[in-house]
């Protein structure tokens, strides 16, 4: 690439890279090869640079089949992974109804580019507006920075999360009301810097409130958490899940839900070579 021939790397080549690859594609070095002719090189690589991968398990109280507990992971196209889990009003189809539409009215506003403290202060009016009768739901999300790692966790009368990162578990807690009860809510914001392999883990209160009022709760999630040895996310879900249902005798008094999100360094796949009948080949990210 001659030197003059740098601004066309970002403004033409990155873009035209990017709309090719379906990601996000920007000029990552430049190194100057011949200063007397010219010429340089230019490294071009995938923008985002961790990836999220999810599991999630759940059961519904009495063994019913629809659980008022709600969630979602999803990419909000700005860069920011979503986790996202909703504890529902009681049990059954209205409080599924309740914990869904939270979720859904709170990512499109966050996909519009509302602000994280007005889209659950708008989604906290809607749910007032839509019955007479006492409806809430538990909002609990985590906004993923996919350049940085760096999360905010939202946290509305939900019940604690946790980060296992290596042999520690790192809890993440609020104390705002759940939404759909008062109008002017509280929001407070946890801003942490997530690690590649950290794991993030979210449960609804039939999971976090199982031991009952006996025993410290957070110590006995953190010690559940600590016995699994696997670092597969819908492993730990379901291994979690059953842990709790075997130590409630089989019963299952409440919905059960939990959402798990791993944080891993991204790998772009033009950055691989598939060839039938070979072993992956890794293939040079230089594009000069």
């Amino acid at each position: 690439m001659h030197i003059r021939g740098y601004d066309e790397c970002r403004k033409i080549i990155a873009p035209l890279l990017s709309d090719i690859l379906e990601e996000h594609v920007a000029v990552l070095q430049e190194s100057l090869i011949s200063a007397k002719d010219g010429l340089a090189t230019v490294l071009f690589g995938s923008a985002k640079t961790y990836d999220i991968t999810t599991g999630v398990a759940g059961a519904a109280k009495g063994g019913d089949l629809l659980s008022g507990d709600s969630f979602s992971t999803v990419e909000m196209g700005n860069g920011t992974f979503a986790v996202s889990l909703s504890d529902g009003m009681g049990n059954g189809e209205r409080a599924r109804l309740e914990s869904s539409t939270a979720l859904n009215i709170l990512e499109q506003l966050l996909q519009s580019g509302m602000d994280e403290k007005l889209a659950i202060k708008s989604v906290n009016s809607i749910l007032l507006l839509r019955s007479p009768d006492e409806i809430f739901a538990t909002v609990d999300m985590a906004l993923i920075d996919q350049y940085t790692a760096e999360t905010t966790f939202m946290k509305i009368g939900s019940a604690p999360s946790f980060i296992k990162r290596g042999n520690e578990v790192i809890p993440v807690s609020g104390s705002n009301l759940p939404i759909g009860i008062i109008q002017d809510i509280e929001i407070d914001l946890i801003t942490l810097k997530l690690q590649a392999g950290d794991i993030v883990i979210m449960m609804t209160d039939g999971i976090y409130d199982a031991p009952g009022h006996a025993v410290n709760k957070e110590l006995w999630i953190k010690r559940l958490i600590q016995e699994i040895e696997s670092e597969d996310p819908q492993q730990i879900a379901d291994c979690l899940l059953e842990k709790v249902i075997r130590y409630q005798r089989n019963e299952i008094i409440d919905d059960m839900t939990v959402v798990v999100g791993k944080v891993e360094h991204f790998q772009p796949q033009w950055a691989t070579l598939h060839v039938p009948g070979l072993e992956r080949m890794e293939r040079p990210r230089t594009v000069s």
